[in-house]
């Protein structure tokens, strides 16, 4: 295939996969209150770069919210990325070989990321700076440490937690080149310049953007024992979480796709134990081709791991691309020398990962029904009762209801939904503006908040799903966690047909 072939193929596979998310064109907790102060809050975060992008885009010292554009534009990027690096891995490349590759975008755990208007299409382009530093390469010793550094920081400054992303892509590009047969000058020489870009990058990102930084993702568990015990527990989480996630059509898959791995790589470790080098420096590259494998995996939680306050969100889970490009590249090693055509085998596993997002558009779109009639009621029930009249009114919110009755078929089918989708709440303080209602701010008075958990108070109006208070000249909204579980295949019945329910 030629260059431009490479590039049409991954722009019409990458805008089909966020085809759904621009349809849904569902606002996230982040998107609801930046769009309402067109922008903010990054700089704290020590992520300016972010806001930077948006300005730019605005034509403006605020960040407007714009999308789709944004999303279009870090499409394009990671299209143009994803040729580049299928460029660096196969000299001439196939259809089969821009499949491998292509995983780095298909990643189900990244659509959380991308379903946010703001915060997405800047982690895309975190990745595409990422992509870009791994594969740089120049005559001059000093542009491989510094350029590639330079895109460290700056990927760093829109989400630190991409630095996995950037170590786990080094990994694969290790066992790439143990795999290959490259020298093993070669191969060390590559990962000493990665070493050192690291810490250039992470050091150039300290005193720059992190200067900026506040708040909780500053803090780091305590060193001491319990916090070994605390990471093991988070380990140990999200290996029930991933498990959790494996249905019965993806087992299959996910067993075809180990087994391929293992021997792929098995089969490379061999290669590299017979080769002719001194038995030190072979030893050595072995220690690190089996080193290269464990860091990957560790870095699919990545640093995360590491703060106080664990995000246990899938949009964390980008590194998890590194393993998916992975498990195709050492799949299609070994099933090209089986047959050339069985490299096509991986189109499986790729409309997996397309219906995936498909079906995570379908969800989006539901959440945001059911929050627009909440919103509805919610907003009748303000202007019909005494709360009306209230200069202030605070809302305690349920951050755990985790109820959407219209997706229950869905999250039965793809249990991994609900995790990416990350919503628990009905209603924020931020959705109200969109009814019109401008003054309902977050309750922070504790005394208020017990007496109401407790029930000292009656409420004025009461639904499944809130309860309307006045108390002390101030209205209070609280958000209710529905009881039961979302009961739907019988309700539907009654409308079916009666006699083949009996």
């Amino acid at each position: 295939m030629t260059p431009r072939e490479v590039l049409l193929f991954y722009l019409a596979a990458s805008f089909l996969f966020i085809f759904p998310l621009v349809q849904a064109d569902y606002f996230y907790n982040d998107d609801n209150w930046r769009a309402l102060v067109a922008g903010g809050g990054w700089r704290e975060e020590g992520r300016v770069v972010i806001e930077w992008f948006y300005n730019i885009l605005s034509f403006s010292s605020k960040s407007a919210d714009l999308f789709p554009l944004p999303l279009f534009i870090a499409t394009t990027a990671i299209s143009l990325a994803l040729r580049s690096l299928t460029f660096f891995y196969f000299e001439r490349p196939t259809f089969v070989h821009c499949l491998i590759v292509l995983p780095i975008w298909y990643n189900p755990f990244f659509l959380q990321n991308l379903s946010y208007h703001y915060d997405g299409p800047a982690v895309a382009l975190g990745l595409v700076a990422l992509i870009y530093a791994v594969i740089w390469s120049s005559g001059w010793t000093w542009r491989n440490l510094w350029i590639p550094a330079l895109l460290l920081a700056l990927a760093l400054s829109i989400y630190q937690v991409l630095i996995g992303f950037f170590i786990a892509m080094c990994c694969v590009e290790v066992i790439r080149l143990v795999w290959q047969g490259r020298p093993s000058q070669h191969v060390l020489r590559f990962i000493g310049c990665k070493l050192v870009a690291v810490a250039v990058g992470v050091l150039i990102y300290f005193l720059t953007a992190n200067q900026m930084m506040m708040g909780t993702r500053q803090v780091l568990l305590p060193l001491e024992a319990g916090s070994l015990l605390e990471v093991g527990d988070r380990l140990s989480f999200l290996a029930r979480m991933f498990g959790g996630w494996i249905t019965e059509g993806a087992r299959a898959l996910v067993w075809v796709g180990a087994s391929l791995t293992l021997v792929g790589y098995a089969w490379a470790g061999i290669g590299l134990i017979r080769r002719p080098d001194p038995f030190w420096r072979k030893t050595l590259l072995l220690f690190l081709y089996l080193l290269a494998f464990a860091v990957l995996l560790l870095c699919i939680p990545g640093i995360a791991l590491l703060f106080a306050e664990f995000n246990y969100g899938a949009r964390t889970l980008v590194a998890f691309s590194a393993l998916l490009l992975l498990v195709f590249f050492l799949s299609q090693q070994v099933l090209g020398r089986i047959h050339a055509c069985l490299g096509l085998v991986l189109l499986i596993p790729l409309l997996a990962m397309l219906s995936f997002s498909f079906g995570h558009g379908r969800v989006l779109s539901l959440q945001k029904e059911q929050e627009a009639v909440a919103l509805a009621s919610l907003a009748y029930d303000i202007n019909h009762s005494a709360l009306r009249d209230e200069d202030s009114i605070y809302m305690i919110p349920e951050l755990k209801a985790n109820w959407l009755p219209a997706a229950s078929g869905l999250f039965a089918t793809m249990p991994a939904q609900q995790d990416v989708l990350g919503v628990g709440y009905i209603l924020l303080p931020e959705s109200l503006p969109r009814a019109g209602i401008t003054n309902v701010y977050l309750a922070k008075d504790q005394a208020v908040i017990a007496s109401i958990r407790r029930g000292d108070f009656s409420p004025v109006v009461s639904t499944r799903f809130y309860d309307l208070f006045v108390i002390q000249d101030s209205g209070y909204i609280f958000m209710k966690k529905p009881s039961g579980e979302p009961d739907v295949v019988p309700k539907l019945c009654l409308f079916v047909d009666i006699e083949r329910c009996r």
